[in-house]
């Protein structure tokens, strides 16, 4: 039986005290925040890396998940307030955009710091709906656990455990349940900048419908990258100059 979510265990780490800047990293559906594994602890310039480590995943698993974007945003951004003194940016992949975006409207209206910047990858504008084939499925009968053995391969980790495989479709199947009903307030304009990326060969999300409205919520700047939809978890090179030029420390 789940407990309690614990805001406190938001990071795996508290982040260095000498670090100029963070960048809150935002897992994307049926992961936690082992999924930025491969990106470097810090940045250039002394910039560290945060990923963020939600309810109902990994070392948080027994906690429930968030029903709703509202719920995830609120209880993270009690345990970000303390946080907020340096300058801080955030970024998410896929399905992850949307929370990131909840976040950055609920520290708007609690009237806290904003990030310097979001960097949005693979996701188009959100006012006109979600994106990515698995936020259309029939839940009912799609073979996530299938879905899992892809990312697992499709990421150089192996083949996964069956027992692991099907606790990780059962976490996939909740952050797609909660990821349904979302729709952002096409009304209301996003307080910070964005960066947006899209990969050449994503056939998730492909490039052609990421940029598109994007500017009609938020000051926005598009970046294009080589590289498929999962090449964003090894923060290649060009990502990383990416987030450099647009967030520097």
């Amino acid at each position: 039986m789940r407990t309690t979510p614990q805001t406190g265990k938001w990071l795996l780490r508290k982040p260095p005290q000498d670090s100029t800047s963070l960048l809150f990293c935002f897992p994307y559906a049926g992961v936690g925040a082992s999924s930025y594994r491969d990106w470097p602890p810090t940045l250039a310039g002394g910039t560290a890396v945060c990923a963020l480590q939600p309810p109902g995943r990994e070392n948080r698993f027994r906690e429930p998940g968030h029903p709703d974007h509202g719920a995830f945003a609120r209880d993270l951004v009690d345990f970000l307030t303390p946080l907020l003194e340096r300058p801080f940016a955030f970024a998410g992949h896929c399905g992850a955009v949307p929370f990131a975006l909840e976040t950055i409207l609920t520290l708007e209206d609690r009237g806290l710091p904003l990030p310097r910047r979001l960097f949005a990858s693979s996701w188009g504008a959100p006012h006109r709906g979600l994106y990515g084939e698995l936020n259309f499925v029939d839940l009912d009968t799609a073979d996530l656990v299938h879905e899992v053995r892809q990312r697992y391969l499709l990421t150089g980790q192996g083949e996964p455990p069956p027992e692991l495989a099907e606790i990780a479709a059962r976490v996939l199947k909740e952050d797609l349940v909660v990821q349904r009903p979302y729709r952002y307030d096409a009304g209301r304009r996003l307080p910070c900048p964005v960066t947006v990326v899209s990969w050449s060969d994503d056939d998730v999300v492909p490039a052609a419908t990421v940029p598109p409205g994007w500017e009609e919520c938020a000051p926005v700047r598009f970046e294009h990258l080589e590289g498929k939809h999962l090449d964003f978890l090894s923060c290649p090179q060009s990502l990383k100059d990416v987030i450099a030029a647009d967030f520097p420390a």
